[in-house]
């Protein structure tokens, strides 16, 4: 996994790219730390260039999901594509998540 930061105007994005898999959990725990101390309102995990999700990796958002509602802010999962949209179908992940094609 790769993965680019950005915060403007209370809004923290992660860009992930290429795969997330097990082997990426210290790189994503550290994203969820960032995201946690920028306290901004709304953080958006933005999924358009990953093309592959394990059951890890779902596991990761759950981690991260459950950080951030122990704050006031929003956590945002961005286009997902192809078998990443497959797995969060699966997953369900649409009742557990905000879900969105573009940023809100």
């Amino acid at each position: 996994m790769k993965y680019q930061i950005d915060i403007q105007n209370d809004i923290f994005e992660a860009k992930l790219s290429e795969k997330i898999t097990f082997s990426d959990l210290n790189g994503f725990r550290q994203i969820i730390q960032r995201m946690m101390e920028s306290h901004s309102e709304n953080n958006i995990v933005d999924f358009t260039n990953v093309d592959f999700i394990d059951s890890a990796g779902l596991g990761m958002l759950l981690l991260a999901r459950n950080e951030i509602s122990k704050t006031t802010s929003k956590l945002t999962l961005k286009s997902p594509q192809g078998q990443v949209q497959r797995m969060f179908n699966v997953a369900r992940f649409d009742q557990m998540f905000d879900i969105v094609d573009e940023a809100p």
